[in-house]
């Protein structure tokens, strides 16, 4: 259906153009790049070159390729691109919402194009370049191994096999046939981002001011709802800072001052989470996330004796439940456990080094010796990243090893793994000063030392990291001989831009981004009774968290590709779940507190710990009856919501109706129909 565009020009070809510039026979605008290793044939780079450029009912994905020049000499990079016609069809059988001119977020059809609110003639801009580069992935993604096909041509490794209907991109992967995979940044649209995000031209930019759309339009939903929590999250430490900023300077006589500033700790994190929900649900429907359900196709590293997919009728791997659940609870949970024992070890190494250093300090009391206390917490501080480091690498080998069909479920359980640990890692000892040798003066000391020192050490390597990265990328492009490489990309000439392009660190996603907000997030919020300060240096972090972020995204990494997201996924609960536990940890404080004891003299121990529990679940109720008064989504995208579902029912109806030759009663021109024609279907079976 759709046919390769012809080139005139060679050099044309290899110009990476804007993503404004108008397509035409002699223009080819580079969206993907791929970059085979040093090791495939000739034969198997020609072979899925083809396979791209074939048509889909010959196991294609009709797109454009053009192979080019590596730095060795070599054609083993392919830069893929597609006419805009033929990713606004992959647009529609993806299911992608655009907004309408009726103020509507809802599929896109090709039909009903000239109805999406920035239709153009020519059809550019009706897709991000974002947009454009998932749709890509997803068409690549989707080749097929045909039923003749059983093995890579060219290539000798007997895990080349193939099957029909086995994804020829996850099979190059597997087998070390392809090294990268990567879409192309657009020079000029970075330069303009880079500006507006974390160059400090404004004062508002300080408090966490982001161009939260801009960078949806860059780097997709995933990446900006990540940004926009940190946002949301930064501005909302502005309260508890103040606050709390206050009462340390001229409320220091006693820790029952602190009681209503926990209290009030409390019910606004519940207020933060729930304000966060509506936040993320007005991005997630102007994005058209909102409801969007997709059918994960099998992770890349997913394998088991091949059989039929009962709801695709498509071969693939089948892997037993059972064998699974064996993995997790025979395997992964005693070794996570294991690894929480070894942390508890390490915390106890540093109380008995703690310990001979206060009583070399009783014994001699010097300067030195003042200052040699608090070595072990700063030494244990660091011990902690190192560890959770350490365990993060352990834990994705543990969940790999489970063998997860989707995608998101290994992401579900490699973040039950590393939230149980840090937990233990990072927040245990403080619950052993706490409530074992209950000595608030000193928890007050390690709280502040654990949180400062670690995230000094974090801003350190946010800055220090890309800095050392960005050096060794240069060294290494001159060395290869890119003149080039130490230049912005807007200043690169773009025939050398996908090389530039090649030499970035690619990007791992926002996970470790939320590990350090989850931390962060405990020890502010699980002691506010005993460090109010907590915030404000929890504040002070994130404020340069957002540049150096934003700094590395558009300097040192490769462009991600987009990934649809609608909320933060399962980090929402994990935040919730922390915010109860902050209540339990704060009444208990309270509770200990010498100044609230006098007020219970009188009463038994049994009626003190029913009057604390007491307290405990009526704050629990008030956060509960707090998220359930404040609405996940706002009023005017229920009612959106709410008018695309009774249009989808019309639509629906009408269809009925048109099929039995008679209008339905009633119906008038709603819009919004979504309709798949049986053609569209069966080429996506095929």
């Amino acid at each position: 259906m759709f046919r390769r565009q012809k080139a005139q020009d060679e050099g044309e070809k290899e110009q990476l153009l804007d993503e404004g510039e108008t397509e035409s026979l002699s223009d080819f605008r580079p969206l993907v790049v791929l970059e085979f290793s040093s090791k495939t044939t000739p034969v198997t780079r020609e072979w899925m070159k083809a396979k791209i450029e074939a048509s889909k009912k010959h196991g294609g994905a009709e797109l454009n390729a053009k192979m080019v020049v590596a730095k060795d000499g070599e054609e083993r990079v392919l830069l893929v691109s597609a006419p805009q016609e033929r990713l606004l069809h992959g647009a529609e059988q993806m299911g992608l919402k655009k907004k309408y001119k009726d103020g509507s977020v809802r599929a896109f059809t090709f039909a009903e194009r000239q109805n999406i609110e920035d239709y153009t003639e020519s059809l550019e801009g009706m897709l991000t370049m974002s947009q454009s580069q998932y749709i890509i992935k997803v068409e690549l993604d989707n080749i097929r191994a045909l039923e003749t096909e059983n093995h890579i041509p060219g290539c000798s490794n007997p895990k080349a096999r193939l099957y029909k209907g086995k994804s020829l991109l996850s099979r190059m992967v597997s087998c070390h046939l392809l090294d990268k995979m990567y879409p192309v940044h657009n020079p000029e649209q970075l330069k303009r981002l880079q500006h507006d995000w974390y160059h400090l031209h404004e004062p508002k930019q300080l408090m966490g001011r982001q161009p939260i759309e801009t960078i949806r339009g860059y780097f997709g939903e995933s990446v900006a709802m990540y940004f926009s929590f940190l946002g949301h999250y930064t501005k909302a430490l502005v309260v508890p800072t103040v606050i709390g900023v206050l009462y340390y300077l001229f409320n220091e006589s006693g820790r029952n001052d602190f009681v209503i500033f926990a209290v009030f700790n409390m019910i606004w994190a519940t207020v933060f989470l729930e304000t966060w929900k509506r936040t993320s649900s007005e991005h997630a429907y102007n994005w058209g996330t909102l409801g969007r359900q997709v059918f994960e196709e099998p992770r890349a590293g997913f394998h088991g004796k091949l059989g039929v997919n009962r709801i695709t009728g498509r071969s693939e791997p089948v892997y037993p439940s059972w064998k699974r659940l064996l993995r997790i609870y025979g395997v992964s949970f005693p070794i996570v456990i294991l690894c929480m024992l070894v942390a508890v070890v390490v915390m106890m190494i540093y109380f008995w080094a703690e310990n001979i250093a206060k009583a070399k300090h009783k014994e001699e009391n010097t300067m030195l010796t003042k200052g040699l206390v608090l070595v072990p917490s700063i030494i244990y501080s660091v011990v902690i990243i190192l560890m959770n480091q350490a365990y993060r690498t352990l834990a994705q080998y543990l969940t790999k090893n489970e063998n997860h069909r989707e995608q998101s479920s290994y992401e579900n359980y490699l973040i039950v793994k590393l939230v149980l640990f840090d937990f233990v890692n990072c927040f245990l000892c403080l619950f052993y000063i706490a409530f074992v040798m209950q000595d608030m003066n000193y928890l007050r000391q390690s709280l502040a030392i654990l949180l400062i020192v670690q995230q000094l050490v974090g801003q350190l390597q946010e800055t220090l990291l890309p800095y050392l990265l960005m050096t060794k990328r240069i060294k290494k492009g001159e060395k290869s001989g890119l003149d080039h490489v130490s230049k912005p990309l807007h200043e690169i000439p773009r025939s050398k831009q996908a090389e530039v392009e090649s030499l970035m660190d690619r990007y791992e996603g926002t996970f470790d981004d939320y590990l350090e907000l989850f931390w962060q997030f405990g020890y502010v919020f699980l002691f506010s009774a005993v460090y109010p300060m907590a915030a404000f240096w929890a504040l002070a972090n994130n404020i340069m968290e957002i540049r150096t972020d934003a700094f590395k995204m558009c300097r040192i990494f490769q462009r991600p590709f987009m990934e649809p997201a609608a909320n933060i996924g399962a980090w929402q609960t994990v935040f919730e779940v922390m915010g109860f536990i902050a209540v339990m940890t704060n009444t208990a404080l309270i509770g200990m507190s010498p100044e609230i004891q006098p007020l219970l003299e009188g009463y038994t121990t049994v009626q003190k710990v029913l009057i604390f529990v007491a307290a405990e679940h009526l704050i629990i109720f008030i956060k509960v009856v707090l998220a359930f008064a404040i609405p996940d989504m706002p009023e005017w995208v229920e009612t959106q919501m709410g008018r695309i579902e009774y249009q989808s029912t019309q639509a629906l109806k009408k269809q009925v109706s048109l099929t039995e030759g008679q209008d339905p009663p009633g119906f008038g021109t709603s819009g919004g129909a979504v309709v798949v024609d049986g053609d569209d279907e069966e080429e996506d079976e095929a």
